[in-house]
């Protein structure tokens, strides 16, 4: 059998993790990327009318108040990155929170992109924002961005080639990309966690991905801030956020209440699991004609 070849660096070396819902899970041996088998030649059209029941994705409302919860714990550190930026590009804007609280900056050019016909609509009404329906591959416009933000959004974005391509094209001189993204150990195992979201999820990054790709790219690493994912998996607000099933919305509401279960869990996580997975936030900046990545 022919070894899948990988989508960021066009080597077939690699190594058979596990399977879910029927695509396995690969580790790239160069570029350390994680991405399933087989690859869909045309992701983004899974993203337009998603089946939530099958592939267990939340719906619009829940979504909401995802984002919503999300945003409590991080917008601070995005609000930094953007402030005194001209305009703004939110790639996979969700249902546009994160574009209405930055409305704080007043003159700011507030642009999103969202596939998902739901969201986008609902998206539209809450940020008063201009939302675009077209993959950021395809994406045009006069605008020159200082800021594109992708949170949680690599992963489902089928070809780095087009992806970086088009933020390059995108952004100004000086601009800025700031990404939201979980890394990998190549440790991995399949119960660390619950569901993958495969094939939703396209591909993971290693602990390495992120310098290979900014080599190939021509980007540098501004800001690469690397944290346990224990800290994400049981933070009060994952748990106040309510998921698909209504008996595990109850177990977790009454867990998020009880004095210390929380940093008790996250404890036993990190023995049972060890630190093999990491929410990063990372910020890039291109690099311009003659200048060192360094």
């Amino acid at each position: 059998m022919t070894s899948p070849i990988c989508p960021l660096c066009k080597t077939n070396k690699n190594e058979y993790l596990f399977s879910v819902r029927n695509y396995d899970l690969v580790s790239c041996i160069k570029c350390e990327l994680f991405f399933i088998n087989p690859y869909p030649k045309d992701a983004h059209k899974h993203v337009l009318n998603y089946n939530y029941d099958k592939l267990e994705i939340l719906d619009v409302d829940k979504h909401c108040l995802a984002e919503i919860q999300f945003l409590k714990k991080y917008f601070n550190m995005i609000a930094q990155e953007v402030r005194g930026a001209k305009a703004v590009l939110d790639v996979g804007c969700g249902t546009g929170h994160l574009l209405e609280q930055l409305s704080i900056y007043s003159n700011m050019i507030r642009i999103g992109i969202e596939l998902n016909q739901e969201r986008a609509t609902v998206a539209r009404k809450i940020s008063g924002c201009k939302i675009y329906q077209v993959p950021i591959e395809e994406f045009s416009t006069n605008t020159k961005f200082d800021v594109i933000i992708l949170i949680n959004v690599l992963s489902h974005i089928p070809s780095f080639d087009k992806l970086f391509s088009k933020l390059r094209s995108n952004l100004q001189p000086n601009g800025k990309v700031i990404l939201k993204v979980g890394e990998n150990k190549r440790s991995i195992k399949k119960t660390d966690i619950f569901d993958w979201g495969i094939p939703d999820h396209l591909h993971f990054l290693g602990l390495n991905t992120i310098d290979f790709i900014c080599r190939k790219y021509n980007f540098k690493i501004c800001k690469h801030q690397r944290i346990p994912l224990r800290y994400d998996l049981f933070s009060p607000s994952r748990f106040k956020t309510p998921g698909r099933s209504k008996v595990r919305n109850v177990i977790k509401q009454l867990i998020v209440y009880t004095p210390f279960i929380l940093p008790m869990l996250a404890r036993i996580y990190d023995i049972v699991k060890g630190k093999r997975i990491y929410s990063s936030f990372i910020i890039l900046k291109p690099i311009s004609l003659g200048e060192s990545a360094a």
